[in-house]
């Protein structure tokens, strides 16, 4: 019994450390556009939160939250050469 136990707090900590690191990589992206980097850089971001299933209407709705319209637009853009949905 005590082994199940130890398999469940592992599978916690597991899911806390992916949804910690997917909240990084969008606080990384919105960094990356607050800092003008290039499209490559910014694109790196997305394809990594594209293999972590993050729609593009979420992270678009992000972007737009904290730095605006333009980025947001940015962002769409950049996601559509990817064809991230």
């Amino acid at each position: 019994m005590a082994d199940d136990k130890n398999e469940d707090d592992t599978t916690s900590t597991k899911t806390i450390q992916k949804t910690l690191w997917s909240e990084t990589l969008i606080e990384m992206l919105i960094l990356s556009l607050q800092k003008n980097m290039s499209d490559q850089k910014v694109t790196e971001f997305l394809m990594e939160l594209k293999q972590k299933n993050y729609k593009a209407s979420y992270i678009t709705d992000k972007v737009k939250r904290s730095l605006g319209d333009e980025d947001a637009l940015r962002v769409k853009n950049l996601m559509m050469k990817l064809k991230i949905q």
